[in-house]
């Protein structure tokens, strides 16, 4: 199995000494001096790993941000080479996964890029998987009735959060609903890996008929629905306009138009409809790209805006806010810049957090309404 990588650096000793490491490690390397180059590149190719060793901040921020709302890199590991201590916690903050110092020794290349690798091939699963999020209850030796949260799913294992690490290679016991059930899941599995931020994968080993009668329904459901919404990815990326037309016709960036008075009423009439939503109101899954501010902090947060309601949303983002923090979230479109202020309710260390929205005038209820009423119209006309 062959990893890619895309290596941004302009810095001779340090491509000499990150190439070889890479090249030892089986890992096909694509060297980019250029930034606007690499920015194409990013664009254009999937990698596995992305590295940058850029002299300036911000093209460092500007890069990852351009792999963190791409839909060929989202997921891609990132590795940033800095010069000291200063902004460490901003650059983390940007979804990067390690960190080198310079001067880059081969000792610490080669460590930090083994753990980057094994985390790349487990996440080379040969089972199709499916995006949740949910909450689990869990039982192992040294814990009862822990809390912990489903991140994806597969027949014969999945993600979780725990939110810390657990014995290594224990077994662990779960009870869970998934999304859109009323049956409970019950089952066993055995953690086979788990990373510094207390997210582990778990390999089934004892299933029950029914429990798995449940995963098999609710996988074969969720996976068609995936399919369906990777068809219509052009029009659901956030670069498109979601600004209508004074006739109420919908003008997308890249020409086309949608009639909104009839798409956008029968779009909404079928999320208003949906059953099995035990939330008091209907959200439709979506992934944009977006920034997230603490209140009083300048510092950006890049992440993706997910789970969307008229009254809040789900941010996916690695460092998730405390609880009861009060947001500001910035969602731009080709056209449009939409400004949102919201407070977390529920945060989910590693994973991301749940927003409630705090829409005090007609434009910022509008600007909601708008964006879920294209992601319901182009998820309607994708079936």
């Amino acid at each position: 199995m062959t990893l890619s990588s895309l290596l941004v650096c302009a810095d001779d000793a340090s491509v000499q000494v990150l190439k070889r490491v890479l090249e030892e490690l089986d890992v096909q390397v694509e060297l980019c001096a250029d930034v606007a180059r690499a920015a194409v590149r990013l664009a254009q190719e999937r990698f596995d790993l992305i590295i940058l060793d850029c002299e300036k901040q911000g093209d460092v921020t500007s890069l990852l941000h351009e792999a963190r709302t791409s839909r060929l890199n989202d997921t891609s590991l990132a590795v940033v080479v800095v010069g000291g201590q200063e902004n460490i916690r901003e650059i983390f903050s940007l979804g990067v996964n390690f960190v080198l110092y310079k001067p880059v020794s081969y000792d610490r290349a080669l460590s930090s890029f083994r753990a980057a690798q094994n985390l790349l091939y487990r996440d080379k699963r040969h089972k199709a998987r499916a995006v949740v999020h949910t909450h689990a209850t869990v039982d192992y030796a040294g814990g009862e009735q822990a809390k912990a949260t489903l991140v994806d799913l597969a027949e014969d294992g999945m993600a979780v959060n725990f939110g810390k690490r657990l014995p290594p290679t224990c077994k662990v016991y779960f009870q869970f609903q998934l999304p859109g059930q009323t049956a409970n899941v019950r089952l066993s599995g055995q953690v086979v890996w788990q990373d510094w931020n207390g997210r582990a994968g778990i390999h089934f080993v004892d299933v029950p008929q029914t429990s798995r009668r449940v995963l098999q329904e609710w996988l074969k459901m969720n996976l068609a629905d995936a399919s369906r919404q990777r068809l219509a990815s052009k029009e659901v990326k956030v670069e498109h306009s979601i600004r209508p037309d004074e006739d109420g016709v919908l003008s997308i960036a890249a020409g086309k138009k949608q009639d909104l008075k009839t798409n956008n009423g029968e779009a909404a009439a079928r999320l208003r409809g949906g059953l099995g939503n035990r939330r008091g109101e209907t959200r439709y899954a979506c992934r944009l790209g977006a920034e997230v501010y603490q209140k009083g902090s300048s510092v950006r947060n890049y992440c993706h805006l997910s789970d969307l309601s008229p009254g809040g949303c789900y941010l996916e983002m690695p460092l998730a806010f405390e609880a009861g923090v009060t947001v500001e979230i910035v969602v731009r479109t080709y056209e449009i810049k939409l400004r949102l202020i919201g407070q977390v309710k529920t945060s989910h260390p590693s994973y991301g957090m749940g927003v409630l929205f705090h829409l005090n005038t007609k434009d910022e209820r509008h600007g909601v309404q708008t964006l879920i009423d294209f992601v319901a119209a182009t998820a309607q006309s994708s079936e």
